[in-house]
């Protein structure tokens, strides 16, 4: 399967999923809260909007995030001293 561009991107809701009912988000999405899928609609859906896969984006470095901690923690102290 090849790349899917991001205009065939997931369908539209009339609001965000967190804010629909269960039962809204099952029917505007076109499922079963039961039984999911159908085999046929899951293939479907797949070829129209591939994988759902996260990017291979280089992730969080942790000496990244001490960094930023002890940066944060550098400015907390120096702003009430600077007065």
């Amino acid at each position: 399967m090849g790349e899917k561009s991001p205009a065939s991107g997931p369908v539209s809701l009339s609001h965000p999923a967190h804010c629909l009912t269960a039962e809204a988000a099952t029917r505007e999405l076109a499922t079963n809260a039961d039984d999911g899928l159908t085999a046929h609609e899951a293939k479907a859906r797949l070829e129209k909007y591939g994988q759902n896969k996260l990017d291979d984006g280089e992730g969080v470095s942790v000496i990244k995030i001490l960094i930023r901690q002890i940066a944060n923690a550098m400015m907390l102290v120096k702003r009430p001293i600077s007065f």
